[in-house]
């Protein structure tokens, strides 16, 4: 996929998100619990995991805007344009890569669905309340450096987060099937 405007990466990872509400909400407690390995993670342990990524990255987000804002002028109002991207380059390597998530966005098993539900509606909402800022100013040269892809600028980051969505979307299908 080719990465044009904000707009665009966040009707995407809007869209992702949606399936994977779809997909969870009405699971049996049994389902969501059930591993499809000794070693797997379970869907509610996935949905925790996605829940504190996109804490995670809202947190280092609004750090990064927040310094760009503060040496960059603002615009006259109109949206600012980026080159446009792909990841499908992340994408076809994270197919044949295993990741440990880190410590901090590990599942800890313990949260209930609800709860991580409405922390990923909350962190969604938040990320939203960023999107004129977003639009205000090129953030096409405000990087930060992801532990396997190396350095991100600022709209990497925002369509990673459906790419990374995605990506435990079908390990949820993976779960469920088997």
């Amino acid at each position: 996929m080719i990465y044009k405007s904000v707009s665009q990466i966040f009707e995407t990872i809007d869209k992702t998100r949606e399936r994977i509400f779809k997909r969870v909400e009405e699971m049996s407690d049994e389902r969501l619990n059930s591993r499809p390995a000794p070693n797997a993670w379970s869907v509610i342990e996935i949905v925790e995991h996605l829940a504190k990524i996109e804490s995670l990255l809202l947190g280092m987000m609004k750090v990064m805007l927040t310094k760009a804002e503060s040496v960059s002028e603002k615009s006259d109002g109109a949206q600012v344009e980026f080159k446009p991207f792909s990841l499908d380059e992340l994408i076809e390597r994270a197919r044949k890569e295993k990741y440990t998530a880190p410590e901090s966005a590990s599942p800890g098993g313990k949260e209930k669905m609800s709860d991580s539900l409405a922390q990923l509606r909350w962190s969604r909402q938040e990320l939203h309340s960023l999107k004129p800022r977003v639009e205000a100013m090129d953030l096409s040269n405000v990087t930060y450096r992801h532990p396997a892809f190396g350095p991100l600028n600022f709209y990497q980051w925002l369509a990673f987060i459906g790419v990374h969505e995605e990506r435990h979307l079908r390990q949820i299908e993976s779960a469920l099937s088997s």
